[in-house]
């Protein structure tokens, strides 16, 4: 595979794919419904693995030091890794919620922009030109650099499988693997494609209980089906209002790292509303 075909350039710039437009079900008869209709099996919700995320937001801060974060700024320095060259400017970073995120980096040759929200978002060049996000990599880009607001959903959503996958050797250092799982109507989701959307890893210091990296999938706008690895590993944990903030945060897609963001700073309920990410 080419370089290319793992930065997050150009994975970020793939066409917009709403799934209404690519994965509806051919229509059939209600008798056909009846003998072909999926079956879901109850998600199961490990308590040890539900334990273990309770365990990562209570010695982080606490469920009502969260719950109280309606959404975040922050300012720093960017790292992105481009054909082995590396192009290091200022960033800064807006997020509220699961579902909205937002970069605005100031390069050597212009300001580069990406937004999410609500499963839509588009990437603005140094140039000026401007392409959606697809819907699939959207999805999985909500405040990617405060895991904890989708620690929170998962373990408040009852249709979230949460698992112990049990210890394990990563990157030379002993970690605990918590994998979740939205599942979703098996009627609106015959083939478990958004599931599988819906799906990641935690890796998580099992005497410290701090976040290491979180694991997804990214995609190409050829295939939703073709995966591949997509890692966001956090480090250089601060205290900030309360709550513990992981200050050096890096992307790596196909083993292939794109880019490393160093915050100076972070604000918490800056009052921001959905027209912040809008590009």
């Amino acid at each position: 595979m080419k370089l290319l075909s793992f930065l997050t350039a150009f994975l970020l710039s793939f066409p917009n794919l709403r799934a209404s437009q690519q994965l509806s079900a051919p229509a059939s008869s209600s008798s056909s419904q009846a003998t072909t209709m999926p079956t879901t099996k109850p998600p199961q919700r490990d308590p040890q693995a539900l334990g273990v995320l309770n365990q990562v937001l209570a010695t982080s801060g606490g469920v009502t030091a969260f719950t109280a974060i309606q959404d975040f700024t922050a300012s720093g320095t960017v790292t992105y890794f481009w054909a082995g060259e590396e192009v290091k400017g200022s960033v800064n970073l807006r997020g509220r919620g699961t579902d909205q995120f937002r970069i605005d980096a100031s390069l050597p040759h212009g300001i580069r922009s990406w937004a999410v929200s609500n499963g839509t978002g588009s990437i603005k060049e140094m140039d000026g030109t401007s392409q959606p996000i697809s819907y699939y990599n959207a999805t999985n880009l909500g405040s990617l650099t405060f895991p904890y607001f989708a620690i929170m959903a998962a373990l408040q959503d009852s249709t979230t499988s949460v698992a112990d996958l049990g210890l394990m050797q990563v990157d030379g250092r002993q970690v605990r693997q918590i994998h979740t799982r939205r599942q979703l109507d098996a009627l609106n989701d015959t083939q478990a494609i958004f599931s599988e959307l819906a799906t990641r890893d935690y890796f998580i210091d099992p005497t410290t209980y701090q976040l290491l990296k979180v694991e997804d999938m990214a995609h190409p706008a050829q295939s939703l089906t073709e995966n591949y690895q997509h890692e966001i590993s956090f480090s250089d944990y601060r205290l900030v209002g309360g709550v513990l903030v992981p200050f050096t945060i890096s992307e790596t897609i196909a083993g292939q790292q794109t880019w490393t963001i160093q915050l100076n700073q972070i604000s918490f309920n800056t009052g921001l509303t959905d027209s912040d990410f809008q590009i």
